[in-house]
Parts: C-alpha cells; structure tokens; sequence
C-alpha cells in the first residue's frame, strides 16, 4: 500500500463501544497506548526544536497522526489518545506501520475478533491450572505478548484515571501500571484529584481507616504509650454479642462512642464489591440465610471495624465460621482501602510531576505485608482462602493463581487413615482436613485477583501457623533468619488460640516480639511515602489485634495485655456466667477439691508438686488405692513427676503426646488389667487423642485442665468400670490455687469457684449423680 494521505488522519473516526472490552484489554490499552503518545509527543518536541521555521505544523500531524490544526481546535489528550487506537498493529511492531488499512469496517471487524480471542485467551488463563508456578510474576510479560500480537482497544473516559488493579504497594508494576508512569490524560488527572481530596476530607470524620491511621500521636502522648501504662477500664454492653470490658490506655484517648452496629455495610465504609458479595459467602460459608450479617456478626463487626483489639474466648463450632468470615471481610477491606490510597497518590505525583515542600504522600510502611493471620492448621488456612474467593468473586471468574498447587497441598490427604473409634463432636470439628501445623504462605490480593504463594516482600496477606514462623524467623545466632516482612504489619489476627497452646505457646510469643522491629534491609521502599509514625518507631500503637480462643486461657489473656497497645483501645468479651462442666458428670462420685498456697504465680508450680508429693501422693499410697491416672496439664509437670517416680522407684505407666501408638496400646492394657498401679498422663495426648481409658479407679488432677470439658470426660471413665466396682471405691481429687480461679469457675460454676478461693478452708467436696 502507499503511504497514507494526510486527510485520512483528520478524518473523524466512529466511536467504538467500550463495554464490550474486557479489564485485561482496558490494562494493555492503557499502558501501551499512553507510552505511545509519549513517544509522538517527543517526536513532535524534536522536531519543533531541530526545524522551527521548515517544519509547518500540518506536516507534523500528518506525520504523527494526530488532527490539530489551531489553538482554537486543539484537541484534548483524551481526544489525542484515542486518535491513535483505530488501525490496529501488525505483529511484532509497537508502531503504526505506513500501509495500515483505513477501512472502518476492517477495523471494527478485527477489533472484534481480537477482544473475542482476548476473552479466550484469558478463559484459558484461568483454567490452566498446570502453569500456576508462572502466574504471579508475569503479568508484565503478558502485557508485552498480548501487545505484540496487535491486539487493539477502545477505552472510555471513565478509565483513563486507574484501576484498583493496576499499581501494586510500593510502586511494584502490576497489570501494566507501575511507579513513575505517566497519568492519564490531564483533564481526567485534575477531576480525581479534586474528588480524592474532597473524600479524604470527608471520611477523615467517618471512616474509621483513615481515623485510625491518618492521625498521628503527639509525641508527647506516644511516649506515655510507650511506658505501657495501665488501662482504665468500663464494662459496656455490645448489641448482639453481650457484656463486654472497654479498656483505653490513656485519658485522652478515651473512645467517645460506642461500637454501633451498621445494617447497611457501605455506611461502615466497606468497599461495595466486598459487599456485594457478602450475602452468599455468609449463606455458603456460615449457614446464614438472614441476607447479611447476623445480629453477633454485626455486633463483633462494630468492634473489628472500628480498628480496636479485641478478646473473645467463647469461639466453638457455631460461631468459629461465623467470626472467621468476620475477620476475612475486614482483612481484605483493609487491604483494598490501602491499596486504593496508594494508587490515588501515585496517580496525583504522576501528575504533579515534582511535589512541593508541602505536599506529604504517605500511605505505605517499611515493608508490604499488612495483615498477618496466626493459625494452627493448614485446613485453617484453607478456610480462609476459600473465604477471600467467596467474598472478591464467588462466581469463579477471578483469576486465582497457584490454586490447583494450593488446593493438593492444604486439603486433606488422599491417603490419610480414618479416625478410629467414637469422637467427641469437638474433636471432630477442630481436627476436621489437613491437620498439618507447619506451613506458612504469601498472598497478594487486588480488586478481583488472589494470588496464592507470592514471595513475603510481595505479600498483603501472611498466613501462617507458629512453627512456620518459627522456622523462618530463627533464633538469635542462627546465620540464616528473616523477620524485617514482620516490620509493618497493621492487622494481627490469632485465630484458635486454645489450640495454639496445645502447639506451642513460646512459638507465638516469639513471633510477637519480632513484630515491628528495625528492618535489616530496605526492600526496595520509598521513604518518602512511608508514615512517619512507622519511621518514628510508633507502629504497634496503630497495631489491631485481634485474638479469638475457644475458652477463656490466662496465658492468651497475658498475651493480650501485655502486647497490645493499640491507641484506639481494646475490648475483652466477657463470658456469660455458667454453673460449671462439673454439672455434666453423671456418674456418682466424690470430688475433693485442695487448694494450694502460694504467695506468687511464679512460685505455684513448686507450690504444687511439695503439695503433691508430701500430702496428696502418701495418702492414696497407704490407702493402697490402685488403678490411679494422674492428670498432667503441662508437659514440663509430666517430666517433673515422672523423674519423680523413677527416683523413688515407683512402678507407673506413662502416656504423653510423644509416646508411640505401641507404647499407648501396651500402656492402656496393663493398666487396665493392674499390672501397675499408676498412668502419668498428660492433657494435650488427650487433646489430640480423645482415647477411652479403661479401668480406672481413682483420678488425681494434677491441676486444672485447660478444657473445662476434659474435667467431665475424665471424671465419666471412672463409670466404664464394668461392675466390678462399688461406687464408695472411686474418688477424685484435685489441687488447684487461687491463681486458678478462671479455669476452677470453668468447671464447678462462677459462684461456687469465688467461694472456694476467698474461704478460709482450703478443702472443699462435691459429691455428683444421684
């Protein structure tokens, strides 16, 4: 073909629907075509400056292709842009090339089939599950193929400002759009940031994100943080959840309003595509057919929303999905508001070009990751993530990388053996799927996009359990450790934290005292946009923490006020009064109660084992009493006991969590036929466990089970006896202290436990059934 005449470029082009287009289209548009335009506009400099009087103006439009012939009819950038979208690209070129066709019928024609072939192409994307390993780090590379192949797009006016999908935290490029682009297009530049500022202003009143992390402390305050002063406290009520204890560190950070519930979420200021969606995750999800958020949900969300810590320790199997939805919902909400600030900053500096001495952006931390969710099994991580594609696109049409990888490593083995025997409903529930404690996995989320095993430094999202954590963290000394991905993290959640103390609590304690320290590294940021109260060293002020526990644990309560200080304060839910598992016994039986004195909790474990050994111990051994199991809560009073044992040569059996399956069978029968006299046994076999014991005869609590629910089932096993057995034959007994007094009002009721610790007498017996 010839070269192209000039009237062809001045002729007005149709208008093409830009509905039809997919975002993966609008994305390879909007980066190709906007370096497109900086390059005529170069050209068109060059040109200007090297021939100012040989060079008429009409001669640079027609070799630009642009029509512009005065200043009275200077078309706009928008117009500009679009100019160059009608002839589509052959192959391999990033240019027009000089013999491009100007049909409109051929041009419309192959726009068409290249968004048809587009939509397949990203069809096929999706599905193939084989090439997930190559997902994550290659949407740039997409842009660039999909270029090359001459693909030609139509975008409107509305998209020229951005996408939420486009720029990633930190300037990361992500869909084509990355730091240090150019806007796109001047006018649309001028309307988002005259309507950005206008909704910073107004959320700074209602939005409790931008309340919450866009005031800074006055120094002043922050150092009277900083000595971790003792928090005021006031019990309120919370609509739907019950009595709850308000607790605010400092005078004038006093909350001046309650938690309130919203009924409509978008007043909440959650996004409306996280909503949109909510109604039939909570269906799937949780069994909640009300069409939103139940009367607890809405309640606990008044708080979660609020950015304030929060303690709840009466999670079980009906409210455990329930909150679990509720903690996703605003991790992802959380993390699409910081990812939105960040791209409407980007967008203003790109514009602005050279900020002023005045003008701050500031929106990000030391490094990415912003939510870190604490779990104990891999089959808890699996749930969330199934979560997240529920609430982002539960039609399956979002694109989730490394899923089919995901899906093989954290769901239930094929081969996995079935549990033997009778279960308790509980047991069943907790150790439901993949049971593995050791994972840990990085994921990056965008407006509709999950991507599943990002590297940690390209996270939003951290799940992990302890020991994952733990293993990478290290230890002071060791050569390889890493921990600076723990510097900026915003969201805390521990999730199951009964079941995180029958791990390992050391675990979770070392990890919260990596949070928020000095990066070793820089990782690639921009100072100049992270917060000064993260350079300041103010970040775990602006920490939410949250902590969920199946029953009320002093060592999680520990955890909770000692490491969080959150200046928007914290709430502990108070658990409703109960008359004790002590009540669910239903054989008869004498229970004596001792208590142990001790002046300090540090000294109680002394305390109890010369309690132990010079009182409770001699008297069941010149009773003559056989057939004893001795209830070992902690690990480290097991070890204690069975030296014990073995120094004065005593005959015992010994079942713990790292006793082999041989040994607990052989174990299990001699005592049951009374080839020895006492079982050692500890709480956290039973937790993993559940076995029946069969034969015994006297049950000795070496101190307060953690399950209030484990006290009932051992005192049961003292029924399965077969007859051969009178009743005036059983006892149980149990040393405790008053240090005790929140797992004692577990297990014989609220009442009945302030009576025992503040008595006078330090032995007191019950005596169940009929």
């Amino acid at each position: 073909m010839g070269k192209p005449r000039k009237q062809d470029f001045k002729r007005k082009r149709p208008q093409i629907d830009l509905g039809s287009l997919s975002k993966k289209q609008r994305k390879i548009y909007r980066t190709e075509k906007k370096t497109k335009l900086q390059g005529n506009r170069s050209n068109k400099d060059a040109v200007e400056k090297d021939h100012p009087q040989k060079v008429p103006e009409q001669d640079i439009e027609s070799e630009e292709g642009i029509s512009s012939s005065s200043s009275e009819d200077e078309a706009s950038p928008y117009q500009q842009l679009v100019s160059t979208l009608i002839t589509p690209r052959p192959a391999h070129n990033t240019h027009r090339d000089s013999d491009e066709s100007d049909s409109e019928d051929e041009e419309t024609e192959n726009l068409e089939n290249n968004q048809q072939e587009a939509d397949r192409e990203q069809m096929s994307d999706d599905d193939d599950d084989d090439n997930d390993d190559d997902v994550v780090d290659r949407s740039d590379e997409e842009v660039e193929s999909v270029n090359s192949d001459g693909e030609a797009e139509m975008i409107g006016l509305d998209d020229l400002s951005g996408d939420d999908d486009d720029v990633a935290e930190n300037g990361e490029e992500e869909g084509g759009v990355g730091e240090g682009g150019e806007s796109s297009g001047e006018e649309m530049g001028m309307e988002e940031e005259e309507s950005d500022q206008d909704e910073d202003t107004a959320l700074h009143d209602t939005d409790p994100f931008l309340k919450h992390f866009e005031i800074e402390l006055e120094e002043n305050v922050a150092d009277k943080l900083g000595a971790c002063p003792k928090c005021q406290r006031e019990q309120v009520q919370i609509a739907g959840v019950g009595p709850a204890l308000q607790q605010w560190p400092l005078p004038e950070l006093k909350p001046t309003v309650l938690p309130r519930k919203d009924k409509n979420l978008t007043d909440a200021h959650v996004r409306q595509s996280l909503c949109s969606n909510l109604a039939e995750a909570n269906r799937k999800m949780c069994n909640v057919t009300s069409g939103g958020l139940s009367s607890f949900q809405s309640g606990m969300f008044s708080i979660i929303n609020n950015y304030q810590d929060l303690l709840y320790s009466d999670r079980n199997a009906e409210t455990g999905e329930k909150i679990r939805l509720l903690y996703c919902l605003h991790a992802l909400n959380h993390v699409l508001k910081t990812r939105k600030r960040v791209i409407s900053h980007n967008t203003k500096i790109k514009q602005k070009g050279q900020l002023s001495v005045d003008e701050d952006y500031r929106d990000q931390g030391l490094t990415r990751p912003k939510v870190l969710m604490v779990l104990p099994f891999r089959d808890s991580a699996k749930r969330v993530v199934d979560m997240f594609i529920q609430l982002l696109n539960p039609t399956d049409q979002g694109f989730v990388s490394n899923k089919k990888r995901f899906q093989s490593e954290y769901s239930l083995p094929a081969q996995e053996e079935p549990k033997k025997g009778y279960k308790p409903h509980d047991y069943e529930t907790t150790f439901a799927g993949n049971i593995d404690d050791h994972f840990r996995i990085g994921i990056g989320v965008a407006k509709k996009t999950l991507k599943l095993y990002t590297k940690f430094y390209m996270s939003d999202i951290i799940l992990a359990s302890p020991l994952g954590l733990r293993t990478l963290i290290g230890a002071e000394g060791d050569k390889e450790r890493d921990y600076d991905f723990l510097s900026s993290i915003e969201l805390l959640i521990i999730d199951q934290a009964d079941v995180l103390m029958m791990q390992n609590w050391d675990h979770v304690l070392h990890i919260m005292r990596h949070l928020h320290l000095q990066p070793l590294e820089a990782h690639g940021v921009d100072f100049s946009r992270v917060r000064m109260w993260t350079l300041n060293g103010w970040a775990r002020f602006y920490r939410q923490t949250l902590v969920f526990s199946g029953v009320p644990v002093p060592e999680v309560a520990a955890l909770f006020n000692k490491h969080c200080h959150n200046r928007s304060g914290k709430y502990q839910i108070m658990r409703k009064p109960t008359c004790g598992s002590i009540c669910q016994i239903a054989a008869q039986l004498p229970q004596v109660f001792h208590r142990v004195e001790s002046t300090s909790i540090t000294s109680v474990p002394d305390d109890r084992f010369d309690f132990f050994v010079k009182k409770v111990f001699p008297q069941h051994s010149k009773s003559g009493a056989s057939q004893t199991l001795i209830f070992v809560p902690s690990y480290f009073d097991f070890v204690r006991l069975r030296n014990y044992f073995k120094r004065e040569e005593i005959s015992f059996l010994q079942i713990s969590e790292y006793s082999k399956e041989k040994t607990v069978n052989t174990a299990r029968n001699l005592f049951y036929h009374r080839r020895l006299p006492y079982l050692l046994y500890t709480e956290r076999f039973h937790f993993y466990k559940r076995m029946r014991i069969r034969g015994i005869r006297h049950l000795i609590f070496y101190g307060l089970p953690q399950y209030p629910h484990f006290y009932s089932e051992m005192c049961n096993m003292l029924g399965d006896v077969r007859g051969k057995a009178r009743a005036d034959s059983l006892s149980v007994t149990i040393v405790y202290s008053k240090f005790d007094a929140q797992r004692l009002a577990e297990i014989v009721g609220n009442v009945r436990a302030g009576q025992m610790i503040n008595s006078q007498k330090s032995v007191h017996m019950f005596v169940t059934g009929d």
